[in-house]
């Protein structure tokens, strides 16, 4: 394995902060509290979690055609103003059908970051020689989102205890994601990817990727692989969320197991 090389220089403190501000997510521990306290169903809560897996698969590629187009550094811009209009929405939204509005705008944005910001990293390591420190580099940017996600948990218990409500922690994510839209644009253009404004140019991308794909679900092997991983992915994603409300009936028990001890 080849040795650390890389430089420690301005881009790599903004790569590190981007990572660190895109997981200060206050929602996520109390995601399905806030859905329970807004008075839904768990039908209904179940209904947006799908809506918005369906949405992301079915905006990964539009996403990236988006991507070609306009570039890397706007289409992350667009991807967190996305997440903020959805932050706002949660807040004041009190109906399922706005919920599931601010549901949609929250997998655009999933759908034109995912991969975006990597490929920017990629991009640079490439530009300056230092492709073989994928593996070191990137491992460094994603310590720091390890990092923002752990810091994530301890901020949000503190404001929903000072607050005494969940719904404002979506409000307090906003701030991060806004920082993070500045220092997004602060990315050199190069960066930004071969950009295809050409209307056939980007049809015949598009073609291309549907002809990839519809080759590997002609291959049972690759089918196999893929169902498995999605069924994982899947089941995952939809129960994970679940143990909120469990962790708080549990959490609400725990003085009256011990006080019978």
């Amino acid at each position: 394995m080849p040795k650390q090389t890389f430089t420690k220089n301005l881009q790599y403190a903004k790569f590190c902060a981007y990572g660190f501000l895109k997981d200060l997510r206050f929602y996520e521990p109390f995601m399905l509290l806030v859905f329970l306290d807004k008075g839904l169903s768990y039908l209904e809560i179940g209904t947006l979690y799908a809506t918005r897996e369906v949405l992301i698969n079915l905006t990964e590629v539009p996403s990236g055609i988006f991507a070609d187009s306009v570039g890397r550094r706007l289409t992350m811009v667009f991807s967190f103003l996305a997440y903020i209009l959805a932050f706002i929405t949660f807040y004041f939204a009190d109906s399922f059908e706005i919920l599931l509005l601010a549901m949609a705008a929250y997998a655009f944005g999933d759908a034109f970051r995912t991969g975006t910001h990597k490929a920017m990293i990629f991009d640079y390591l490439r530009l300056n020689g230092w492709e073989d420190q994928k593996t070191y580099y990137y491992g460094h940017t994603r310590a720091w989102s390890q990092r923002g996600a752990a810091v994530s948990a301890l901020i949000a218990a503190l404001l929903v205890l000072y607050q005494g409500s969940y719904a404002p922690i979506f409000l307090f994510t906003i701030i991060p994601y806004v920082l993070n839209v500045f220092l997004i644009l602060s990315y050199p253009k190069n960066l930004d990817g071969k950009r295809h404004t050409s209307d056939r140019r980007i049809t015949e991308e598009f073609v291309s990727v549907m002809r990839s794909l519809i080759a590997s679900m002609k291959s049972l092997a690759m089918v196999r692989t893929i169902s498995s991983q999605a069924l994982y992915t899947g089941y995952y994603k939809a129960f994970k969320d679940y143990l909120q409300p469990l962790l708080e009936t549990l959490a609400l028990s725990l003085p009256i197991f011990l006080a019978w001890e």
